[in-house]
């Protein structure tokens, strides 16, 4: 019988870098240096946080560029970036270099901003917590997904594709190993689901509403 699917939850510690950039050209020089750690935390603590109504920019990156610079256009090109389409940190740090080295190159460098509004650089140490909750069973599977936190998912789906380096998420990953051929369509349903379109709280029901599908159809 294969081993049950186990739960945890996260919640994430804020940890300074001392480095901070008052301009892009200061932005881009430090996000060639910054660890992966810093990279990761900024572009999905939005996803770990509880929101009313999601912001414009789901990332610090934008955000500060959008509002703190004003640079509405670089804003624009940054946000077509989609992490969904990466399975390493290292390769979005490419490609942001990429599109703001492309930006300066087409444009005078943007002004610096006022004293206290620079970016700092942060990293975020994961905390990781048990939940108490298996599963072997998709009615199992439901009825945990039903009662944990957004947490949860945050940490299953988004810290196991990129932070940890894995392809796939972990929820499609225990289905289509531990299921295999009843449930290859809810492993596939699954990984299809592009989390940065949503938020944790969001993702939570689509995750139930395919669970509770593959139940009626098996």
């Amino acid at each position: 019988m294969a081993e049950p699917f186990v739960f945890f939850e996260c919640t994430s510690v804020e940890r300074m870098t001392g480095r901070h950039a008052r301009d892009v050209v200061d932005f881009l020089e430090i996000l060639k240096q910054i660890s992966p750690a810093s990279i990761f935390h900024h572009m999905h603590q939005y996803f770990l946080k509880p929101h009313v109504a999601p912001p414009e920019y789901p990332n610090d990156f934008i955000c500060w560029i959008a509002d703190a610079l004003e640079e509405k256009v670089l804003a624009e090109r940054l946000a077509n970036l989609n992490p969904f389409e990466f399975s390493d940190i290292e390769e979005i740090r490419v490609e942001l270099i990429r599109i703001i080295t492309n930006y300066l190159k087409e444009n005078r460098p943007p002004r610096a901003v006022r004293g206290g509004k620079e970016f700092f650089f942060n990293e975020g140490i994961t905390i990781v917590i048990p939940t108490g909750h298996k599963a072997s069973n998709l009615r199992e599977f439901k009825a945990v997904l039903d009662e944990v936190d957004p947490s949860c998912i945050y940490y299953h789906f988004y810290e196991a594709r990129l932070r940890l380096g894995r392809k796939d998420d972990d929820f499609s990953c225990f289905f289509s190993d531990c299921f295999g051929g009843d449930c290859t369509g809810l492993a596939e349903r699954i990984r299809r689901l592009d989390p940065y379109m949503f938020t944790a709280e969001t993702l939570k029901n689509k995750l139930v509403a395919l669970v509770a599908k593959a139940m009626e159809d098996n």
